[in-house]
């Protein structure tokens, strides 16, 4: 079974302080311990496995335990992961930096390239985490039936760092029998090389069992074994294995067992190779004979230590104290260290909070699944970091916080384990600010691949840029890194995405923002910022034709589009980069160069001046499909001045894949809330970019909004995608509170959508400073926290903070002692359609109108034709009920319709007093009393697909219906107003329904009357009035729909 994504209306109250997601089987939050409980068993399947990690070590768990899995192939989609390595979708685990070289086995971009040199992918280590219980025969491990476990439930807590699974176990062999059995784990968030595992076990009878220690050598991908050995004088086991072709390193796992009667280990043996998933011959086992005891609970714990020489001379040494020195300390105090260390790290404040003043949450479903991943989101990622006071631990090792993050984190080789952008551009911008100093290894990996960049350059030779002195200096980064940083067949320097670079040195520069470390940036950060400043000065060429610098033969972020000219969001990227280098070189007194402002100067974006928007690239045709943001990106994170943001956003909103990845679309919200002058579209997006590729049980993403690779055009999709969940924890602060990164000024726009009344955002650094901001629906609250400096703030702002309000004019100081309150934009009070009462209205929920994945009915009423609701299916009539939260009511005059490119075959629109429940196939007979009927028709389409169009850039212009309602024909508005669709006049063969790109509905405007030009209480409601019509109106539906 694939588990489907969250639909959000799916929370609901379940206790005082926790709720519970309906639509997801037995899975609920509790927002006090921020702790996700799962009493659904769903065993082969990756989105229902959790991995843990501290930034060193990293391992991805079984659903029923600490085990080793398989993903179980089904119907809907294989066991396999996608580009570039293609392998069987299995747990993994890891050491951070752990590349192997010269791979020449996975899948390439550019394949002559292999010629020089292959791949550096992760290996894997053995998978050390299993304690696998016998009883007579049966066998306890992932693949134990479900048949066998009841009472079944996992729990994750994110204050503490550690995953927990309970059930009650009933082995076959034995019917008799059954024992509650616990497992507890965590990997220490202080203690690098460390972590510990515990099983409880607790008979309904006295029996005897056999519990395994194991070392699980098949996780070792794309490694090599070195050793292993099974120790006489303690009960410990351990085994040892490289990267492939990496002859000077090895790494050690080592495993201590304890029990709670020290008698148990006199039974320790070693184990034959059929309890492992595999005859791997780095695979090792201990296992001790445990006779358990009604009303008697055992202990059984593993300690595991873990050391390579990445990073310790004697890893060996290294992972057996930590092991040793863990049973010694025994399970409870290193348990309450590591909560210790990550109650430190996730502090209620560092995250954003979405609760009331009083503390309650809001009733809205979508709201509380904000609350859930604004937690959830910077875990997931902080778990792959190294903190100071880690680093403290491990005597500040200089080869410790060196490894950036992969794109699924250190539980998981999808993508092979490389290094993209999606470190720099999307895990690290929301974290820079709330934990700058947990974040480092993202600029730090840089810092170290550094001294290869510049050896980069030498290799032009082998790409289109290829002339003979061309290259005098400077550093190239490769689009995918490993261990050694250099170019190869998966992560060219040339003729592929330049932008890494330009990435590179924002994500610099934003760690200077936040920490206001001025000697950092300029010692360790400009000096390379200028080298790729210096290369992006000999990469373009001048065009005697236009006149212009440009960019040839480039991939902009949109990989749909291969080796194209004069690419629109690398080029903007490259003269931000030039200006930008040249401006910190004069605060830092070195000489600006000239020859880059000249560049700077003469480089000119392509421009669709008829349908003012920025092109991809200049050979660009209005046939394009994007596969993930792009143009819009020079809006979140260039402050570019962009005369084309607007047309920018709404027609590359209607060119996007919704096969493209899980990050998209926060860009869209972020841009959204900066740029539209009304409606609220960004809480749209913002929920576009969470809900689709949420999974269940723990809220991980997926780089796909659907996983099944019959239905996504074939890919198969990172797991966990920390790039998404990046993207995501951007929003709230880049996005609602408009926050932009200047060195010199603290640059806020703050614009609250009236969904959400309230938001406490995650306390973030400025130069240094912690900063607290509170919205509401009219203002938002800045303050300084005395108690939240860093070490490296600048002493220049510590008296006053310079704050700015984006494009509005004014200039504020935010000193130590005084709040500043900034006046919010009102986006979503400003009504795109003058009159419209449906505008930015709470939606509400349908379960007989299933909407297509992203496709939420909120976007029909955000105020924006870039949005869309579409039903899942367009057979039946599917419900949109919007509430307009009226006290005052009056005649409809207009009802307004922008269908998109996808119109449905027929509409109806009924009001009412009461929230009527609609049924499958429509009102209930029972609820008709209460419904008035206002207009129905046959969409007629007004934009109809003209195929000798489809390349030419235009304007987006949707299929539009105008309803005018005259005299007698008018009908009073109600509290809510209901909108049925059904088919698509698109495509009649099409397997979901129409769109609805915006639906409004306009009130008669008198010289008197109350709220919204409305008069009265409702002149229409008589029964005489309502009860033909609505017979008038299934009437209708029979003869002309169904």
């Amino acid at each position: 079974m694939q588990i489907r994504p969250f639909l959000l209306s799916a929370l609901m109250p379940f206790a005082a302080s926790t709720q519970k997601i309906a639509n997801v089987d037995n899975v609920e939050w509790n927002d006090d311990l921020w702790m996700i409980t799962s009493k659904q068993l769903d065993q082969g399947h990756y989105q229902s496995r959790m991995s843990l990690a501290n930034g060193y070590l990293g391992i991805n768990l079984a659903a029923l335990g600490p085990f080793f899995e398989v993903d179980t192939p089904d119907a809907f989609t294989n066991n396999y992961n996608g580009w570039p390595l293609f392998n069987i979708r299995q747990t993994f685990a890891t050491i951070a930096g752990f590349y192997d070289i010269d791979d020449k086995d996975g899948g390439t971009n550019y394949p002559w390239l292999t010629q020089y040199g292959g791949d550096s992918f992760l290996s894997g280590i053995p998978h050390w985490a299993g304690l696998i219980v016998e009883v007579n025969g049966a066998i306890l491990n992932a693949s134990t039936s479900r048949d066998e476990i009841d009472r079944f439930s996992t729990r994750l807590d994110m204050k503490s760092g550690i995953l927990h699974w309970q059930f009650d176990w009933y082995p076959t062999n034995d019917p008799d029998t059954f024992i509650n059995v616990r497992y507890e784990m965590f990997v220490h968030k202080l203690h690098i090389n460390l972590a510990a595992v515990q099983v409880r076990l607790e008979p309904n009878r006295d029996v005897n069992v056999t519990v395994y220690d194991v070392i699980d050598g098949i996780s070792a991908v794309r490694a090599d074994f070195v050793d292993k050995g099974y120790e006489e004088d303690s009960p410990t086991i351990w085994s040892a294995v490289r990267p492939h072709n990496v002859t000077n390193v090895i790494a050690y796992v080592v495993s201590t067992l304890q029990c709670d009667l020290y008698e148990t280990l006199d039974t320790r043996s070693d184990v034959d190779d059929d309890i492992f998933s595999s005859m791997h011959i780095s695979s090792i086992g201990q296992s001790v004979h445990v006779e358990l005891e009604r009303g008697h609970i055992s202990f059984i714990s593993k300690y595991v230590g873990v050391a390579s020489s990445d990073a310790f001379e004697d890893p060996k040494t290294i992972a057996m104290e930590a092991s040793l020195s863990g049973a010694y300390a025994g399970f409870r105090n290193l348990e309450h260290s590591h909560i210790e260390e990550w109650q430190s790290i996730m502090t209620d404040d560092s995250v954003d909070r979405y609760n009331n003043p009083d503390g309650t949450l809001p009733e809205d479903p979508r709201i509380r699944e904000l609350q859930i991943t604004s937690v959830t989101n910077p875990f997931m990622i902080l778990q792959n970091t190294i903190g100071p006071n880690a680093l403290a631990a491990a005597g500040y090792n200089p080869r410790l916080n060196i490894h950036s993050i992969p794109v699924c984190g250190l539980g998981s080789d999808c993508y092979g384990g490389l290094i993209f952008w999606d470190a720099e551009t999307w895990m690290a911008l929301g974290l820079q600010l709330s934990h700058p100093q947990h974040i480092e290894n993202i600029v730090n990996y840089r810092v170290e691949m550094y001294p290869q960049a510049k050896d980069n350059v030498k290799t032009a030779f082998a790409s289109s840029k290829n002339q003979t002195g061309r290259f005098t200096g400077g550093c190239v980064f490769p689009w995918t890194s490993g261990r050694i940083g250099n170019c190869t067949a998966s992560g060219p320097c040339f003729d592929y995405e330049y932008h890494i670079n330009g990435d590179i040195a924002i994500a610099f520069r934003n760690q200077w923002i936040a920490t206001g470390d001025a000697k950092q940036f300029n010692e360790t950060f400009l000096p390379i910022a200028n080298d790729i400043a210096y290369f992006y000065s000999e990469l373009v060429d001048y065009n005697e034709t236009s006149g212009y610098y440009e960019l040839m033969n480039a991939t902009d972020p949109d990989e749909y589009a291969n080796n194209v000219n004069n690419v629109g969001f690398t080029s903007a990227l490259i003269q931000r980069t030039l200006n930008e280098t040249n401006e910190f070189n004069s605060l830092f007194g070195l000489p600006q160069n000239e020859t880059w402002n000249n560049i700077s100067a003469q480089m000119r974006l392509p421009v669709h001046e008829e349908a003012g928007i920025i092109m991809e690239y200049g050979s660009m045709n209005g046939s394009i499909v994007v596969k993930q943001a792009d143009v819009v990106l020079i809006d979140d994170i260039l402050n570019y001045e962009n005369p084309y943001s607007l047309t920018d956003l709404d027609y590359y909103a209607n060119k996007q894949s919704p096969d493209g990845p899980g990050m998209t679309y926060a860009t869209f919200s972020i841009v959204a809330n900066e740029i539209s002058p009304s409606g609220c579209s960004s809480y749209t997006y913002n929920h576009y970019s969470s809900q689709p590729y949420a999974r269940a049980p723990w809220f991980q993403y997926s780089e796909q909004m659907v996983d099944n690779v019959i239905l996504n055009g074939g890919t198969h999709p990172g797991f966990p995608f920390l790039t998404g969940m990046g993207g995501a924890n951007r929003i709230g602060i880049f996005g609602y509170l408009g926050l932009r990164m200047f060195v010199d000024k603290l640059d806020v726009d703050p614009s609250l959508p009236p969904q959400i009344p309230y938001l406490n955002y995650r306390t973030f650094y400025w130069q240094g400073y912690g900063i607290n901001a509170t919205s509401n629906a009219t203002h938002t609250t800045l303050s300084r926290l005395p108690e939240k400096i860093l070490d490296t703030a600048n002493p220049a702002y510590a008296s006053s903070i310079p704050v700015t309000l984006g494009t509005r004019r004014g200039s504020y100081t935010l000193k130590p002692d005084e709040a500043l309150v900034l006046p919010n934009r009102m986006l979503g009070q400003t009504l795109t359609a003058a009159g419209n009462i449906l505008q930015c209205r709470p939606v509400v929920p349908n379960p007989y109108s299933v909407s297509l994945p992203g496709q939420f009915p909120i976007a029909a009423v955000d105020g924006a034709s870039s949005t869309k609701w579409q039903p899942e299916n367009p057979t039946r009539v599917s419900y949109l009920t919007v509430d307009t939260q009226a006290t005052t009511f009056g005649p409809i005059a207009h009802i307004l319709f922008d269908w998109g490119a996808q119109p449905p075959v027929y509409f109806e629109v009924l009001v009412s007093n009461s929230s009527v429940p609609t049924k499958e196939d429509g009102f209930a007979d029972e609820d008709l009393g209460d419904v008035r009927y206002v207009t129905h028709a046959i969409v007629q389409v007004s934009e109809p697909w003209n195929p000798e169009r489809a390349t030419v850039i235009e304007p987006v212009k949707g299929n539009q219906t105008n309803v005018t309602l005259l005299g007698e024909e008018r009908v009073w508005s109600g509290r809510f107003v209901h909108l049925g669709i059904r088919g698509n006049l698109a495509n009649a063969t099409a397997l979901a329904g129409g769109t609805v790109a915006e639906w409004s509905v306009i009130l008669e405007q008198r010289e008197e009357g109350g709220e919204d030009g409305a008069q009265g209480e409702n002149e229409q409601g008589d029964e005489e009035r309502v009860r033909p019509l609505v017979h008038k109106l299934w009437q209708a539906i029979k003869q002309i729909v169904l």
